[in-house]
This record gives C-alpha cells, structure tokens and sequence, in this order.
C-alpha cells in the first residue's frame, strides 16, 4: 500500500505544482464535504494563498454539515448556493437545450447533476471566478461505487467505465463553458488516470470499504476523520436535488 500512497500522492502533488505555476487568477473549488473533493480542497490550499470554495445543496442536502467540517478543518469560508424548486422552473429548459447541444442523454439523473453545476457556475461568474477545481473521478477510476465490490478484476471494469467519465466531464464542461468557466479536473489528468489503473485491487476495495487508498491519503495529509471514513452518497440524492427535480415529470 505505502508504494501506491506515495505514488499518489506526489502525482497530485506536481500537478498542483503545475496548476499553481500558470493560473495568475485566485481557483475555485467545488466542493461536496465527501472524500474526493475534501482531498483536492487539501491540495488546492497547499499550493495557492489565495481560493475560493464553492458549495451547493436543496434545503434538504446531507452534505452541508460535512462541508462545514471541511471548511473548519482549512479555516476558509465557503460561499453556499441553495438550489430550490423556483431553480428548476426558472433554468429547466435552458438546462436541457446545453445538454442536448452537447449529445448528451437528457435524463432524470443527467439533468439533477447537470443543475447543481449550472448553479454554481452561475455564481462563481458573478464573483468572478473563472477556473474551478473539481473531485471528479474516483467514483470510477479508484472502485466507489458499490458494483465493484463484487467483481472479480476491478480494473477492467473500471477500464469499461472509462466512457462514463467522459460523459461526466463532457456534461460538467458544457455547464462551466456557458458561463466562461475553465474547470480543473486533477483525477482526470492523464498521469494520474494511468496511476489509478495500475492499483491493485486489495487497495481500492475489500468488502464495504471502497476507495480505499484514497481514504489512506485522506489519513497521511490530515482530514478529518469524519470526512476520511464518510461512506459515498451520489451528489444528486445527497444534494436533494433529484427528488427536486423528479416532482416537475
């Protein structure tokens, strides 16, 4: 395990060095309070003085207690958008117009996920923010979701989930263009999606616990434990905005 925590660690580590060395504008970040986000939040505070964190939720959302803890944790504010049921009336059609622009299925789930980014996007341009950071990708690349618990080669499956990633930064990227929104997707990043690959299987899943090696690195730069071993929540129930959603079809 302590070769592939190494090894990830300093892949996120020059990659922040290379972010950190040719944004001249104060970063973004979005955040969720799960482990994925928590960790580039680590990393975006290690190599930038100055940052801005972002983070959004239905009045219902699960996730804002942990965003608190992290937010405590780095000692930063967060600027919070609550989405609500007016949200979805008032962007509903501008919303499916993107995504369908964009080939991208218009379904209750891509729609929900596709919101909660539209939102924030919104306001990180009215504040000015131009380059955010996201925690896009160990769901996939590093054994999150519940499926690969019962596999028997978790890196061929993650191999055939590769296409869904694409979606994913496909959808999100199409919501930040539209408010001239460059996103940073450091899991994304050739280096590190070749690294993930590589990991053997005993480090990513045993059992219920998933994303393992990544937890570890939660541990070795100190988040908070809470955040550490938080289980996964998909952002569109934990958010509330599905639910939301689901009640206008």
């Amino acid at each position: 395990m302590e070769q592939y925590l190494e090894q990830m660690n300093l892949i996120l580590s020059n990659l922040f060095k290379e972010y950190s060395s040719r944004l001249s504008t104060t970063p973004g970040i979005l955040l969720s309070g799960g482990i994925d986000s928590s960790t580039i939040a680590y990393f975006v505070s290690s190599h930038f003085k100055e940052y801005s964190i972002l983070s959004m939720g239905t009045n219902h959302t699960k996730d804002r207690v942990f965003i608190d803890i992290v937010s405590h944790h780095l000692n930063k504010p967060y600027t919070w958008v609550e989405i609500t049921q007016a949200d979805v009336f008032q962007f509903n059609i501008k919303i499916e117009q993107i995504l369908r622009e964009n080939n991208i299925e218009v379904n209750l789930m891509q729609r929900s996920l596709a919101l909660g980014y539209f939102l924030i996007f919104k306001k990180a341009s009215e504040v000015g923010i131009t380059h955010i950071f996201t925690g896009q990708g160990p769901d996939i690349l590093l054994g999150g979701y519940h499926k690969y618990e019962s596999v028997t080669n978790i890196n061929d499956e993650i191999k055939k989930d590769l296409p869904l990633l694409e979606t994913d930064k496909k959808r999100d990227g199409a919501m930040a263009k539209h408010f001239g929104i460059t996103l940073i997707n450091p899991y994304l990043e050739d280096k590190f999606v070749e690294f993930a690959l590589t990991i053997p299987q005993k480090h990513l899943v045993q059992g219920s616990d998933k994303k393992i090696i990544l937890r570890e690195l939660g541990k070795k730069i100190g988040l908070p434990t809470d955040i550490v071993n938080r289980p996964k929540k998909a952002f569109q129930y934990s958010t509330g905005i599905q639910d939301m959603i689901a009640k206008m079809y």
